[in-house]
């Protein structure tokens, strides 16, 4: 079986697929013609990350005989995942495996949204001691009201650190059967919106989701309060966003993700004073990095060994007999 991983995996791959050609592209590939040759050949792919361009189909018109693609993280939706199950190719992630890191980013975010520290140690390093800022006052999370929309495995971490620090946390997603944590409420999305001094939002990118905040939202959210995205980029309107930013609708807003990434180096975004920026890298760490190459190395293997892959995102092709990996148990 000829299996093609992106170069991170190497090291944790050892001789874990003695007897299989296992080929390697490079972690820094950008060029999409390249990957495609590579892929072409392939019948199991394990990605590292999304990559710095679009999935098209090209990339996998060709590979006939591609039945199964893994990626680290825990969105699938760089693929084009109707397509790829048309074909008959199975999707897995590593879902939740990032998710304490991710959380942890979420709480970063909105503390530097809040408290401004960035503020008070750049004035420390020019020789100054200033207590008192301009712009907009430090604010406590301890008594703010948090709005979480989506309780998936970061949702329901976030909620519990910001119950814990004192505030006061609403919830919403379209399953309210899940088990909040000790606390917490559920609401609606537009209460939320109206009532939130911090709006947190944890929902994967489908089609009910992308623009899920936009102009609407802005316009009725507090005018002191802060929006932080964690999740991906397309569920906030970017336009919209930055209208909202530059007029002082909202406080302000701490991003890890973008509508297109890499954010480009000229956007406005990375220039506003009210903006807390980071390059998609809530669920880095070095103890997340362990776990993500052997959830996926482990998941390949099953299937290389003829077992259904854990975590996949389109099961239903299994179900139905479409796929093409048929022997699976």
């Amino acid at each position: 079986m000829i299996i093609l991983l992106d170069d991170a995996y190497r090291t944790g791959c050892g001789d874990r697929f003695a007897g299989h050609d296992v080929r390697f592209f490079p972690s820094s590939i950008t060029d999409p013609r390249e990957l495609g040759r590579q892929m072409r050949p392939a019948e199991v792919i394990g990605f590292r990350r999304v990559l710095p361009f679009p999935f098209t189909h090209d990339l996998v018109s060709g590979a006939a005989d591609l039945g199964f693609i893994h990626r680290s993280g825990s969105g699938a939706d760089w693929f084009d995942v109707p397509y790829l199950s048309r074909l008959g190719i199975l999707v897995a992630v590593n879902s939740g495996f990032n998710a304490p890191s991710v959380a942890e980013h979420t709480v970063l975010l909105t503390l530097l949204c809040l408290r401004r520290p960035l503020d008070y140690i750049e004035s420390m390093r020019n020789g100054a001691w200033m207590r008192d800022l301009d712009g907009p006052p430090v604010m406590m999370l301890g008594g703010k009201t948090v709005g979480v929309i989506g309780v998936g495995e970061v949702g329901s971490r976030v909620i519990s650190a910001m119950i814990g620090l004192g505030a006061r946390v609403l919830c919403a997603q379209r399953d309210d059967s899940v088990r909040l944590p000790e606390g917490a409420l559920w609401s609606d999305l537009d209460t939320i919106i109206a009532e939130a001094d911090v709006l947190s939002l944890h929902v994967p990118l489908q089609p009910e989701t992308r623009g899920l905040i936009g102009a609407r939202e802005f316009a009725r959210m507090k005018s002191d309060a802060v929006l932080i995205n964690t999740s991906r980029g397309s569920v906030v309107d970017q336009t919209a966003l930055v209208a909202a930013l530059e007029s002082g609708r909202i406080r302000g807003a701490g991003l890890d993700v973008f509508e297109d990434e890499p954010l480009p180096p000229d956007h406005v975004l990375r220039r506003m004073p009210n903006v807390y920026c980071t390059p998609h890298v809530g669920g880095a760490g070095i103890e997340i990095v362990g776990r993500q190459v052997e959830g996926t190395l482990a998941n390949i293997d099953r299937y290389v060994r003829g077992l259904r892959p854990e975590r996949l995102v389109n099961p239903g092709i299994l179900e139905d007999g479409t796929a093409r990996a048929r022997l699976l148990q």
